[in-house]
């Protein structure tokens, strides 16, 4: 925030000068003084906006895209490995489990065993350490990039950098698990939450959290 605000201050005192130098052109003594140093404040501020704030919007634009970018594949690959091991690669287009709600109504319904969806999900990951692992490396990519952006982006909004900070720090604790029955148990409890909205103090959500914070980490 207070960049974008130093931003603006530069933009409206360049053209404030501006509109000064011209009105100057030809004055003499103090009012060419005065002229003088508008035209270079005008002349700094050009360069400065060319050669430091574009290249650094562009860069910042690249690095929020690619997080949301990482952010969406994270969900859909592990999408893809829920249906897998659910028995539920029948469901048409996986793109609509992004939604939270949708996602809460298919994994809580039973498939065609007669089992419960993410009960299924749970005890695969328990018993078939590959699918453990896989969905793993995923939250490993996407702590990666989360890390990344921190490190390039000076997030300028306490609660979005706090927010990821934890965020990163949970994903950390979730790559220790191991298929005992408590450590699935927390790391279903965990995906849960990202899927779906859950959260302890406001039960279900609609709206995705995490996909609400990256929006705001530029």
């Amino acid at each position: 925030m207070h960049n974008k605000n130093l931003n603006i201050f530069i933009a409206i005192a360049t053209l404030a000068l501006l509109v000064i130098g011209v009105k100057t052109v030809e004055s003499s003594g103090y009012y060419k003084v005065i002229h003088s140093l508008s035209i270079g404040f005008v002349v700094s501020s050009i360069f400065y906006f060319l050669i430091v704030y574009f290249p650094e919007y562009q860069r910042r634009k690249m690095v929020h895209g690619s997080l949301k970018n990482q952010y969406t594949q994270f969900k859909l690959s592990c999408i893809s490995t829920f249906l897998i091991i659910s028995s539920s690669q029948e469901y048409g287009n996986k793109e609509e489990l992004l939604n939270l709600s949708e996602f809460r109504r298919y994994f809580k319904n039973n498939n065609q065993d007669g089992e419960k969806r993410w009960d299924a999900v749970a005890n695969s990951l328990q018993e078939n350490e590959f699918y453990l692992k896989e969905i793993i490396y995923h939250l490993k990519m996407l702590n990666e990039e989360i890390r990344y952006t921190r490190n390039v982006v000076n997030l300028n909004d306490p609660e979005v950098f706090n927010f990821l900070n934890q965020l990163s720090q949970s994903i950390v604790r979730m790559e220790s698990t191991e298929r005992e029955y408590d450590d699935i148990k927390s790391f279903c409890g965990f995906l849960w939450s990202i899927f779906t909205g859950w959260n302890w103090v406001e039960g279900y959500s609609d709206s995705d959290l995490i996909e609400g914070m990256l929006a705001r980490a530029k």
